[in-house]
């Protein structure tokens, strides 16, 4: 229950980052770039960290 837990966490944050640049900028009415800068952000700072955590989980179940 507490790893569906955490695997839902991170699909809301990595959602966050995405979608509120998106919707920010849509309000501006800028170009619409922000969706690549969102995803850029993303698999540039967050997905490092969520690898990091299973990574992890994987080598102390592997001890």
């Amino acid at each position: 229950m507490r790893y569906r837990t955490v695997f839902y966490a991170a699909i809301a944050v990595v959602l966050f980052f995405v979608i509120v640049p998106v919707l920010g900028n849509q309000v501006e009415g800028s170009d619409a770039g922000a969706i690549q800068l969102g995803f850029e952000w993303v698999t540039k700072y967050v997905l490092p960290w969520i690898f990091l955590y299973w990574f992890i989980k994987l080598v102390k179940k592997m001890k």
